[in-house]
């Protein structure tokens, strides 16, 4: 039985292993594309005699709803702002369900396992702490290394990123509690988070821009884009 789930344990680190290694993929290629996917629209509505300004005017209240920033900012606000923003691509589509909280049962489950991991972090602490190492490491470029993945560290478990805290553990071998049962359940639910926001960042019109391979596709996000600001057929 506790063989069947160290190897569920081992796929669920495994899974999220990759899906962390795409989340940070889609989400450099996404703010890569903001200013590319800006120039574009600009040079689109150029190209098309659409007038940006007299758009932006015409629709403050309406744009202002959408983005969060008092109608007197938006003119200034750039086009990355929101193009970033799945909100944009999700105006015409059914509100997702809100998720649902953890009864007081899980609360209590889950705070066991984050005794467990800050256990862990204060042995990372014990070697990585910027006080502990000060004075039986000369080398200042490891130094600064051990440094920053006690910062990683302190923010992994501040943020409840078991996930990370665990890698942290191997690459200093310290041991990792084997509560199989209690980790499995929140790893999936860590995994289920980052599938849910990697597809957040596939509905951006940045990601969408950067997916595009012709002028026509582009051109057609651009149109799609300007009527979900403005409802105007370009």
């Amino acid at each position: 039985m506790l063989k069947t789930k160290k190897i569920k344990w081992r796929r669920l680190l495994n899974e999220l292993e990759y899906l962390y290694e795409e989340w940070d993929l889609l989400e450099d290629i996404s703010s890569g594309a903001g200013q590319e996917f800006e120039a574009y629209y600009r040079e689109f509505c150029a190209r098309n005699e659409i007038d940006i300004d007299k758009l932006n005017n015409d629709n403050k209240e309406r744009l202002s709803n959408l983005y969060g920033v008092p109608p007197e900012e938006v003119d200034e606000t750039p086009v990355t702002e929101y193009s970033g923003s799945a909100s944009m691509i999700k105006i015409d589509t059914p509100e997702e369900e809100p998720a649902v909280e953890e009864t007081a049962e899980e609360r209590g489950i889950f705070k066991k396992l984050h005794e467990d991991f800050h256990k862990v972090f204060k042995k990372l602490a014990l070697q990585l702490h910027p006080d502990r190492i000060e004075n039986y490491i000369a080398d200042d470029e490891y130094k600064r290394k051990l440094a920053f993945d006690f910062t990683l560290a302190k923010s992994a478990l501040d943020k409840k990123d078991y996930f990370k805290l665990i890698q942290l553990a191997k690459k200093y071998n310290i041991y990792i509690p084997e509560n199989y049962t209690l980790q499995i359940r929140w790893f999936r639910k860590e995994r289920d988070s980052l599938r849910n926001s990697i597809e957040q960042i596939k509905t951006t019109y940045n990601y969408k821009f950067a997916e595009c391979e012709t002028e026509g596709q582009k051109d057609d996000l651009v149109k799609k884009f300007i009527w979900h600001l403005f409802r105007v057929q370009a």
